[in-house]
């Protein structure tokens, strides 16, 4: 058969050649909406070349914004000049359907964001999860990796991620951090979500945002692995930046800390816990273990230091065995869960809650204390 044959046999099957090999069409109908600050935003979808999106504003007015393709049917349409504390509506084409979000308050205004990991199983009760989040009205959505199982490749994020969480991207943006099974060989992890975090080095993607009263910021796990080498300059230039700011969280998939079983990339906790304490994080947030997991804070290298870690790996039906009792970890469980994270100027609420809505567990950070850390006594690494 002729090249010019082939191609048009692939063409007719839905796939597209490109530079890397053959590289199929993502699924029609994905949608997200990320990248939103108080003043812009960015959406995402796949659908067919040529489809028309529109957005519009309070009182309908139609927003300016072209789609730009990125290949494999994925579109991007980024919209400035947006209004903060406001919600806007985007229609998207047949498949993708409608998509709605509110921006970032321009004041350091409370606000309340979700953050869940591991929900890729494709249990019951990972959907079920997805509805309570929703339930819950979050400004946003945290992903803290592990999007589908056993990889991320297409079929398995299509029926694993976005079938499952399709209502709650409709309406609620996502910042996501990839996982160890996000990124593995022939994943569409990278293509996907490349658009928040475009032209990041290889160890990546990492990015950071703005919201209210709370600097955010999503790092992977495996930029800070002996293999990478651990360059924490970024970070701590980022930290820097964000000093003036009440809160610092650091979002991630494997935990520097755990009591559990799972085993972490070589070196993360070596590398990257001193860029935490020494830019003064208040936060982090972790998943990986699958379970619920909160550490007394951590000041092992900085002494003034007081990093609270917190794993919400409970995303799925798909369990670790609750941890044994450690006098540096005050409450492990393995249950499915979700994290409500409220922040407000004066202080931080973190409570884990399960499928029934009830609150498993609340830990409570306020501007200004100084609580006890630990320094010693953590657990030793498990690097894989």
């Amino acid at each position: 058969m002729s090249g010019a044959r082939w191609r048009g046999l692939l063409a007719a099957l839905g796939v597209t050649i490109g530079l890397g090999g053959c590289d199929g069409r993502f699924p029609s109908g994905w949608a997200y909406v990320s990248g939103v600050s108080s003043d812009a935003a960015m959406v995402v979808w796949t659908g067919a070349d040529g489809e028309r999106a529109s957005c519009r504003g309070p009182g309908g007015a139609t927003l300016d914004g072209s789609a730009t393709r990125r290949g494999r049917g994925l579109q991007v349409m980024r919209l400035e000049g947006l209004a903060p504390s406001t919600r806007y509506v985007c229609r998207l084409g047949a498949a993708a359907g409608t998509v709605r979000f509110r921006t970032a308050p321009a004041a350091d205004e409370p606000f309340t964001f979700a953050a869940v990991g591991d929900t890729g199983d494709g249990s019951r009760e990972a959907a079920a999860l997805a509805r309570r989040i929703l339930a819950g009205r979050p400004a946003f959505l945290v992903h803290l990796g592990d999007m589908a199982y056993p990889s991320s490749r297409a079929p398995t994020l299509d029926a694993r991620f976005f079938r499952p969480y399709r209502r709650v991207l409709a309406r609620v943006p996502l910042f996501p951090t990839p996982g160890n099974h996000d990124l593995g060989g022939r994943s569409a992890y990278r293509d996907l979500f490349a658009p928040i975090a475009g032209g990041e080095p290889p160890g990546g993607p990492h990015y950071a945002f703005q919201w209210g009263a709370a600097h955010l910021v999503s790092v992977s796990s495996s930029e800070f692995s002996d293999a990478e080498g651990g360059d924490p300059e970024w970070l701590a230039g980022d930290l820097a930046r964000a000093a003036a700011r009440p809160w610092r969280i650091v979002f991630l998939h494997e935990p520097p800390f755990t009591a559990g079983v799972k085993r972490i990339v070589p070196g993360l906790r070596r590398h990257l816990e001193p860029v935490l304490e020494a830019g003064h994080v208040d936060l982090l947030l972790a998943g990986h273990s699958h379970l619920y997991e909160r550490a007394e804070p951590a000041c092992t290298v900085v002494p003034g230091a007081r990093v609270l870690e917190v794993v919400s790996g409970g995303g799925g039906a798909n369990l670790d065995p609750a941890p044994a009792p450690h006098p540096n970890f005050p409450r492990g469980l393995a249950v499915t869960h979700y994290l409500r994270v409220r922040v407000a100027p004066e202080a931080i609420d973190v409570r884990a809650v399960d499928l029934s809505g009830h609150v498993l567990d609340h830990a409570r950070r306020r501007r200004g204390e100084s609580p006890a850390c630990r320094a010693e006594g953590w657990p030793a690494p498990r690097d894989r």
